[in-house]
């Protein structure tokens, strides 16, 4: 930000918090944590991401036979190996894949007085078992600098340094006004995670108005800054105040006790143009909980605008850039979230969700995005999961994640089964749709040369879940996933093989 005053506000209102002790109280330390050992085994014969072009097709019918050419020359040269007694470099496309990895989370707070606290959260891991560790910097460009999940794990090469920061700030607490100021990096979470779910590094204030039965909270996440780059190595830095910041404020209203309402508005301002792209973003939610002794339901309305800004680079007839151009696009669209609970009894439960965004998944023909045209919508930075495979972000498979999830509609059907005491089973049936179906005059293998159409079907999922207890501190759970995709999938990855995803893994964790 371009104004310093902020600090300079915390720095005061630190100081007078301060002057109110008497005397300084003796340090107190509280922490809590986990540690998690998983197994896991994946199979698919589907892709996870598109591997061809997005441009546009100018001869469909030329890159059609040149496909079918090189598919055919491949084969052939496969055979000529093969008839010299040499390995085929040809490999299925199927994959199996069963690997083992564990994590440890660590929070601790510490404080002096009742007026500061002071909060450092940690992460050890993902290590995968056999993992390479860390090294030292080579010609490749490795960086042993890049650390955290995913280091280590290899024998004779673990690496002691895979700590990565998960939260680092001071939370100002005034009780006797109820209000709560933190600074620094710490996690900043819309209703449900759907407009945002992430770590970062800002300030949040809450503010309860007890008398009232709303509370307040507002603040600013600092996404992104690049004012210490200097492009043109002269010393000095040159790219002042380039930088995407994300401002909220949203009010819970809880004055009936069996209703939860929250309305926020979240805003991005990004003029980082280091990326492509810049952008003035809005997204404004109601989200409404009605809580009722057999059954509750969630009703939840996003609706997002502004205007975004992309480098669109203009090809010729032989795809080469001649010119490189600024286009604005003018965003309107928006997010529906319905859930709804039925509880047969505290044992036994059903539950329907339906969630979806207006626009097209993928690229409009003109290899733009098509969320940037069309009532398209555009996300923030969202975490959710909705089913294991289908939309996920928890590990294993993951078709679309929060971020991702643009032009797709889900809807499911699943109930949680407490069974034989510390036991809880949950079964789920989900089907995937897109909005608009997605293009496909931008394909080079699934096309309409080759008799293919589009549709919006994306596929259906099934989930088995378990958990197991074993301790109030030790569970041991089960999840697995089956997905079938549909034509829309093959579409939106341009691919013509394949049918399945699955996945299962069973996690030890502890929790103290």
């Amino acid at each position: 930000m371009k104004k310093p005053f902020l600090f300079f506000v915390f720095i005061l209102f630190s100081s007078g918090l301060w002057a109110q002790e008497e005397e300084s109280q003796k340090t107190s330390l509280n922490f809590n944590g986990s540690f998690r050992v998983r197994a896991t085994n994946v199979g698919r014969d589907v892709l996870l991401s598109r591997t061809t072009p997005v441009t546009p097709v100018k001869d469909p019918e030329k890159e059609y036979n040149d496909r079918v050419q090189s598919d055919a020359t491949a084969i052939s040269q496969d055979l000529e190996r093969r008839k010299l007694g040499q390995p085929s470099q040809l490999t299925p496309r199927k994959e199996d894949v069963s690997y083992y990895d564990t994590r440890f989370l660590y929070n601790m707070s510490f404080s002096t007085g009742k007026y500061v606290e002071g909060i450092w959260g940690m992460q050890v891991g993902d290590i995968p078992f056999g993992g390479k560790g860390l090294r030292s910097t080579g010609p490749d460009g490795f960086d042993p600098g890049v650390i955290g999940p995913g280091s280590g794990g290899e024998r004779g090469r673990t690496s002691a340094v895979n700590v990565q920061t998960n939260f680092l700030y001071l939370n100002f607490r005034i009780p006797e006004s109820a209000l709560f100021i933190k600074v620094g990096q710490q996690l900043f979470s819309s209703a449900q995670g759907r407009v945002l779910f992430s770590t970062g590094t800002g300030v949040s204030v809450l503010k309860n108005f007890q008398f009232l039965r709303l509370s307040w909270e507002g603040g600013v996440l600092r996404a992104k800054d690049q004012s210490f780059l200097d492009v043109d190595k002269n010393g000095f830095a040159d790219k002042n105040y380039q930088s995407s910041n994300i401002f909220y404020n949203k009010m819970r209203i809880e004055y009936f006790r069996n209703v939860r309402n929250e309305i926020y508005s979240y805003y991005l301002d990004d003029n980082d143009k280091t990326d492509s792209e810049t952008s003035r973003l809005f997204w404004h939610g109601f989200h409404n909980e009605f809580n009722f002794q057999t059954f509750s339901f969630v009703v939840h309305g996003i609706y997002n605008a502004g205007i975004v800004k992309k480098l669109t680079p203009l090809v010729d007839e032989n795809q080469v850039t001649y010119y490189n151009t600024t286009r604005r696009h003018a965003i309107k669209g928006g997010m529906y979230d319905f859930q709804f609970t039925y509880r047969w009894n505290e044992s036994l439960n059903f539950n329907l969700i339906a969630l979806g965004t207006t626009g097209r998944p993928g690229y409009d023909k003109n290899g733009e995005e098509a969320n940037l045209k069309g009532n398209g919508y555009r996300t923030l930075a969202p975490g959710f999961s909705i089913s294991n495979i289908a939309t996920d972000f928890t590990g294993g498979y993951a078709l679309f994640n929060g971020s991702s999830f643009s032009g797709l509609n889900e809807y499911g059907f699943f109930t949680n089964i407490i069974a034989f005491g510390p036991y809880q089973f949950t079964l789920g049936y989900y089907q995937l749709w897109a909005t608009k179906s997605p293009e496909i005059k931008i394909n080079r293998e699934f096309n309409e040369w080759a008799g293919y159409k589009t549709s919006t079907y994306m596929g259906m999922e099934y989930n088995l879940n378990v958990r197991y207890n074993v301790t109030s501190d030790f569970q041991i759970i089960f999840r697995s996933g089956y997905y079938v995709a549909g034509d829309a999938l093959f579409v939106l990855l341009d691919s013509k093989y394949g049918r399945v995803l699955r996945e299962a893994f069973v996690t030890f964790e502890h929790r103290f």
